[in-house]
């Protein structure tokens, strides 16, 4: 690869002379450079500027650097926004590059442990530098981006990042994939964090459509809108996919999960899901790009991450649908595409795993509607499973020869016991949450008109453990794919019990804790009064007695007692100005 044709160097533009270094960025085709935002943007006002000048330092042969000016592309500007998110900019040359530039951005399915090379130029370093670096996972508080530990790093070493390295190209070394662009550093310059191909493209998609290469983690027809992800309700399946693509500790590598043929609603909470988990179609970091001085994208925080299952994004790595296709050369060329490439990868990674949580995750959909016989597809799903890759396992019917094969040669003997008892450990969570919930509720009852009321389902969830302990196997202790199948289901609607418990008590919680704060409040304010002597003054005592009756003598509206309060707070403090407050 060329490696002086792609990296520029980004300056202030004069109208004479050449300005500050702001830092670097990467050409593709002969016309666009992408960089980071914060790079080009003015700190003092926190505006792009209208023009930079852009430099081709490493061309040889030329008797002076040759450079060209550039404007940021109409809709291509995403300032930093929110948790380590956005910084992101293309420009456009006035006139074409003086060479075009061979790269594209790869899509990667697991950069964990991948050792890479980061370009850039610092101060008085005119040909830039190269420093080493491993990637270490997702980093940044959006899950956005992608840690980087330097190697050799050290403020005497000289390899640390600095002044001049943000917006610098990403390249994996031995294969000279570029991975992405390099964002921000620690303070001590030894970490530093990268924007990967994937979050350009959720941003930029129309650059993504020419200049990043490599199969979507998620198929186009397994893509559901922001908005859909936005409102979804919870449903306990999430949980379980949320265990998994986290790496949980009670997730196993190779989970399965049953959802019915007519199961509309479950099929879609998966999508979603899935969805959010993927650095490209994350719904909830899905922003379109902004102009200069606008407000900062929204976050768009949803139902799905305040019932605290939204996964972390970037944790899925692939979603393999295998509905009517086939697993051996199938005729599909993105899934042939997205094959080709797992096997590659989870081969070229082999020595650099060291964790269940450092492995690719990929769900499998519909293994048993594949036009691969079942005891291949089990055999071929096997073989990816011993490779390295987590395997999430989604079946519709315990009676498909798949279901079967997958039970006595995907998964251990022990599998429906050990099923079993990860369920009765979340139908004793079930138990303990609505224990909590009651006592919440006996505690608001007797102060709070209509309050949220504490579930009741643990019971219920308890007689279906001992019902499922029953059917397995005497002796081995395993059970076939009809159990598996209802070990499934009975898991979601524990969840989804579960999800509805921790909301009663969330929400139980919250009113007893506005209770508690009015009556604080106006315990405050009474004594400011009585500090001044003035707690039985004819003006305060009629309010006073109309909240306190309110919050103590019986169930009353919150919204009521508030504007009790509110009101004897306004006569304590013109009771106060008037006789000055001690």
């Amino acid at each position: 690869m060329d490696h002086a044709s792609w990296r520029v160097r980004l300056r202030r533009w004069a109208v004479s002379g050449s300005g500050d270094v702001l830092g670097a960025g990467v050409l593709f085709g002969t016309d666009r450079v992408l960089t980071c935002a914060h790079v080009i943007r003015d700190p003092a006002t926190g505006l792009r500027p209208d023009r930079v000048q852009v430099e081709f330092p490493l061309l040889q042969g030329l008797t002076r650097t040759p450079h060209r000016t550039a404007t940021v592309a109409a809709g291509h500007w995403v300032p930093p926004f929110g948790k380590a998110q956005g910084d992101l900019a293309v420009l456009v040359l006035d006139d074409p590059a003086p060479l075009p530039s061979p790269v594209a951005l790869h899509r990667t399915l697991d950069y964990r442990g991948a050792t890479v090379l980061v370009d850039g130029f610092p101060e008085y370093r005119s040909g830039g530098q190269w420093l080493t670096g491993v990637c270490r996972g997702p980093g940044g508080e959006g899950d956005e981006r992608v840690q980087i530990d330097l190697t050799g790093a050290g403020a005497d070493s000289g390899q640390r990042l600095r002044g001049g390295f943000s917006g610098a190209g990403v390249r994996e070394e031995g294969s000279d994939r570029l991975l992405g662009i390099l964002a921000q550093a620690d303070e001590r310059g030894e970490h530093g964090y990268m924007i990967p191909a994937a979050t350009v493209a959720k941003y930029f998609r129309r650059f993504a459509e020419r200049y990043v290469t490599g199969p979507h983690a998620i198929p186009g027809h397994r893509v559901v809108s922001a908005d859909a992800a936005r409102t979804a309700r919870p449903h306990g399946l999430q949980r379980t996919v949320t265990r998994w693509l986290n790496g949980d500790a009670d997730a196993w590598d190779t989970e399965v999960l049953f959802i019915a043929e007519d199961d509309d609603r479950a099929r879609q909470a998966l999508y979603v899901v899935l969805n959010m988990a993927d650095r490209e179609q994350s719904p909830q970091l899905a922003v379109r790009p902004v102009g200069p001085g606008a407000d900062a994208p929204p976050g768009g925080d949803s139902l799905l991450s305040r019932a605290g299952i939204a996964p972390r994004v970037g944790s899925i790595g692939l979603v393999l649908d295998l509905e009517g296709a086939a697993l051996e050369d199938p005729a599909q060329p993105e899934l042939r595409e997205a094959l080709a490439v797992l096997r590659h990868e989870l081969r070229h990674a082999a020595g650099r795993r060291t964790t269940p949580r450092r492995r690719p995750a990929v769900a499998v959909l519909y293994a048993d509607r594949s036009a691969t016989e079942p005891a291949a597809a089990a055999k071929a799903l096997g073989e990816l499973a011993a490779s390295g890759a987590r395997l999430l396992l989604v079946v519709r019917s315990s009676t498909h020869g798949f279901t079967y094969a997958l039970a006595e040669k995907l998964l251990p003997a022990e599998r429906a016991a050990q099923w079993l008892q990860r369920i009765g450990t979340r139908v004793d969570a079930l138990a303990d949450t609505e224990r909590s919930a009651r006592r919440l509720f006996h505690r608001v009852e007797p102060h709070v008109v209509d309050p949220p009321v504490a579930t009741g389902y643990a019971a219920r969830a308890a007689l279906w453990t001992v019902q499922l302990s029953n059917e397995l196997r005497p002796l081995t202790g395993r059970g076939g794919p009809h159990l598996l199948e209802k070990l499934s289901y009975a898991e979601q609607a524990v969840d989804t019990y579960l999800l509805r418990a921790e909301r009663a008590e969330s929400e139980l919680r919250a009113v007893l804790d506005e209770h508690l704060r009015l009556r604080g409040l106006l315990r405050d304010h009474l004594a400011r009064l009585a500090r001044r002597g003035l707690a039985e003054h004819p003006d305060a005592v009629g309010p006073y007695r109309a909240a306190q009756q309110l919050l103590l003598a019986g169930p009353c509206p919150l919204a009521d007692a508030e504007r009790a309060v509110t009101a004897f707070a306004r006569v304590v403090r013109r009771l106060a100005d008037a006789g000055g407050d001690p």
